[in-house]
């Protein structure tokens, strides 16, 4: 049997090449999908990332989903640049704590009542911090007692997969991306950036088959080893 999904992505994709959508139109929000075929959340947006991933849409933030203006008969792939060499980067952990904080909470889709661990980590090359990482777990995602060198936590999936045999790589998941500028004194000491110098805010939650979230991660990268390339290649 076709995983639902599937056969929401496979009715778009109908409409789009069908031109009911033409590149620029504004299209389907995850409301609307769940609305219209009865679904949950993590199914309308697997169905629409997949079709973001394919190159079909993409997203502006605080704006919607738009149909993409490349051809439709190309698929589009995003990859980030490192500039630098991967034998030269460590990672540094700065703190496993557990919190509660309602409005993570509600990103994790848990109650009121509940509590998760934050994860925070800094990527480095040499003596040059790149990239901050601010991982948030549900507590069934994180073995407990909490290890007491925090060097386990280098990797957290690495980390997850030891423990829950759960590969966070494989899991559906949804990705934004867009520039700012960190006033976070802790945030700016991390990455040695000066105020009002520009970040590349990345957030990503992850979903288990179940639909409920595996993670939600914060991360901020410095704006001097940002580089992105895109693939259009036909199908």
């Amino acid at each position: 049997m076709i995983p639902k999904y599937e056969q929401i992505k496979q009715d778009l994709l109908a409409e789009i090449k069908n031109h009911t959508f033409i590149p620029g139109d504004k299209f389907y929000s995850e409301a609307d999908i769940k609305r219209i075929y009865s679904v949950s959340s993590i199914t309308a947006v697997k169905a629409l990332n997949e079709l973001t991933s394919a190159g079909y849409l993409y997203r502006i933030q605080g704006k919607g989903t738009f149909v993409s203006k490349a051809k439709i008969s190309q698929n589009v792939k995003f990859s980030d640049i490192e500039l630098h060499s991967l034998d030269t980067e460590k990672v540094q952990v700065i703190s496993v704590e557990e919190e509660n904080k309602p409005e993570i909470l509600k990103q994790l889709g848990l109650p009121a009542n509940a509590s998760y661990y934050k994860i925070i980590r800094v990527r480095s090359f040499g003596d040059t911090p790149f990239l901050a990482h601010i991982t948030h777990l549900p507590k069934k995602m994180m073995k407990e007692p909490i290890e007491k060198d925090l060097a386990a936590y280098a990797s957290v999936y690495e980390k997850v997969r030891k423990d829950f045999a759960i590969d966070l790589f494989s899991l559906a998941s949804v990705e934004t991306n867009e520039i700012v500028f960190p006033d976070d004194p802790e945030l700016l000491n991390l990455l040695q950036l000066s105020f009002r110098e520009p970040a590349v805010k990345q957030v990503k939650h992850s979903y288990l088959s179940d639909g409920s979230v595996a993670e939600y991660i914060v991360s901020y990268k410095h704006w001097k080893y940002f580089k992105t390339k895109i693939e259009v290649e036909a199908e």
